[in-house]
C-alpha cells in the first residue's frame, strides 16, 4: 500500500516537473519575441541605438541577406533575430555569453547563426562595397589633381603604422 502512493507521488512530481519545463520554455519565448519587437519593430530609437541602424536599414539587410546570399532562418530563430544578434554583437564589441544571455539562447546557437550571417554578408561584398577607382589623368579638380592614379585614403584619415627605422623617410606623411 505505502509503495503505491509512493509510486503515484513519484509520478505527480514528474509531470509536475514536466509542466515546469513547458511553462518555462513557452515563457522563454515569449521574451524572445518581446525582446525582439522592442530592438527592431517598435520605433527607430532601440533599433539604432543597439543595432547602430534604423529599422528600413535593418529590413533592407535582412532582405538582402535572404534572397542574394541565401541565409535562412531555422525552425526555432528567425532570421531577423539571426541578423540582429550578428548586428548587436558587432555594434557592442561583447563576448558569446553576453549576447547569448541578451537574446535568451545558448552561446553555441548564437555562435553558429553569428558565422552562418557572418558569410553571408561576406558573399554581399560585390553589392555593398564599392571599389575604389584612381583619380584620372585629365582631373580638373584642384583638390585631387596633384594625385593621379593613386588609390587609397585621400580623406585625411591616418593610420597609425610603425615603420623600421631605415624606412621612415618612404612613409612620411
Amino acid at each position: 500500500m505505502f509503495m503505491c502512493y509512493y509510486v503515484w507521488i513519484l509520478l505527480l512530481l514528474s509531470y509536475k516537473r514536466k509542466c515546469w519545463k513547458i511553462e518555462r520554455r513557452i515563457r522563454v519565448r515569449e521574451l524572445r519575441s518581446k525582446r525582439l519587437y522592442q530592438l527592431i519593430r517598435e520605433s527607430d530609437v532601440p533599433c539604432i541605438s543597439e543595432l547602430r541602424m534604423d529599422r528600413r536599414t535593418f529590413d533592407v539587410l535582412c532582405e538582402m541577406l535572404r534572397d542574394v546570399a541565401g541565409l535562412k532562418g531555422t525552425r526555432n530563430m528567425p532570421l531577423e533575430e539571426i541578423v540582429a544578434a550578428f548586428l548587436y554583437t558587432l555594434s557592442h564589441h561583447l563576448k558569446n555569453r553576453t549576447i547569448a544571455g541578451y537574446f535568451f539562447r545558448s552561446g553555441e546557437t548564437i555562435s553558429r547563426h553569428f558565422n552562418t550571417c557572418l558569410l553571408a554578408v561576406l558573399k554581399l561584398h560585390h553589392h555593398l562595397l564599392k571599389k575604389p577607382e584612381p583619380i584620372p589623368e585629365g582631373c580638373t579638380d584642384y583638390r585631387w589633381k596633384h594625385f593621379k592614379n593613386c588609390l587609397g585614403a585621400l580623406d585625411g584619415t591616418h593610420i597609425k603604422v610603425t615603420v623600421p627605422t631605415r624606412l621612415k623617410g618612404r612613409y612620411r606623411s
